[in-house]
């Protein structure tokens, strides 16, 4: 008995700390789609690496088939070199539009200008309190998306609400509109907006969780038992989805595989 229980809590320790990279899949019925459009989220690589030269990512990724690539933030990092998230976006962003706003380590390195040029010399398009109108399977989406509010710590002037509400009074409300941004717990903030969709990440799944009991332990900017850890919320008519993220450091993940997050938007009659 005794060397099956080692057995079966040596399983389930494998089990919970597992890092590789999983697709975490959302569907969302919308009455303003009329065909699937496929979303990929990406956050917080921090200029990690997955594979030799991003293979493994970029592999996830393409198997996703995604219409385009979102990048909620943290995709370069203010310590690790810049080398991973230049091996990601050669590969992929000239094969799928590509929509990124910057984060909290992306403004730490005091050189944000920098940092939003190199990734726009991929064509990236870098939003910061912008909204792009796109096309995507014959119908019109907005994507709009604001800095982290680290902008206003590192940026003279910046102020995170007025991109929000200068994108809040760009939204079209005849199309399908996203918010791209790094920090998910202002949901009082995102609700009033307006956007049919907010996409988010930073909280890192909340590091440890308990599946069924726990959805995270502890994310920065929210403390410990963080709500906006990772998941699907709903603010009013406003969809909130926060990505778990791609960060692997020295901190541990449990039961909190790193993923990618793939959106699904669906017409009614899909379902």
């Amino acid at each position: 008995m005794f060397w099956i229980l080692l057995l079966i809590a040596l399983a389930v320790l494998f089990y919970a700390m597992r890092q590789d990279l999983q697709v975490r899949r959302y569907e969302l019925v919308a009455e303003k789609i009329n065909a699937p459009v496929r979303l990929l989220l990406l956050s917080d690589l921090h200029s990690g690496f997955y594979g030799k030269d991003q293979k493994t990512l970029v592999a996830h990724i393409r198997a996703c088939r995604p219409d385009a690539i979102l990048l909620a933030g943290d995709i370069a990092d203010d310590r690790a070199p810049f080398v991973g998230t230049a091996r990601l976006l050669s590969a992929v962003a000239g094969d799928y539009p590509c929509y990124y706003v910057a984060g909290n380590h992306e403004f730490r390195t005091g050189e944000i200008d920098t940092v939003k040029q190199k990734i726009a010399t991929f064509g990236v398009t870098v939003l910061a309190g912008q909204t792009a109108n796109l096309k995507l399977r014959g119908q019109n989406l907005q994507i709009a998306g604001i800095d982290d509010p680290a902008c206003e710590t590192y940026v003279q002037g910046a102020n995170w609400q007025a991109e929000l509400d200068t994108c809040a009074a760009q939204r079209d409300r005849a199309a399908y509109s996203v918010l791209l941004t790094h920090r998910p717990e202002r949901v009082a903030a995102y609700q009033k907006s307006g956007f049919d969709l907010v996409l988010a990440g930073h909280a890192h799944g909340g590091q440890v969780r308990i599946p069924g009991l726990l959805n995270g332990i502890y994310a920065p900017n929210q403390g410990l038992f963080p709500r906006y850890a990772g998941g699907r919320y709903q603010l009013g008519k406003t969809t909130l989805i926060v990505s778990r993220g791609l960060c692997r450091n020295g901190l541990p993940r449990v039961f909190n595989r790193p993923e990618l997050v793939f959106v699904e938007l669906l017409p009614k009659k899909a379902k």
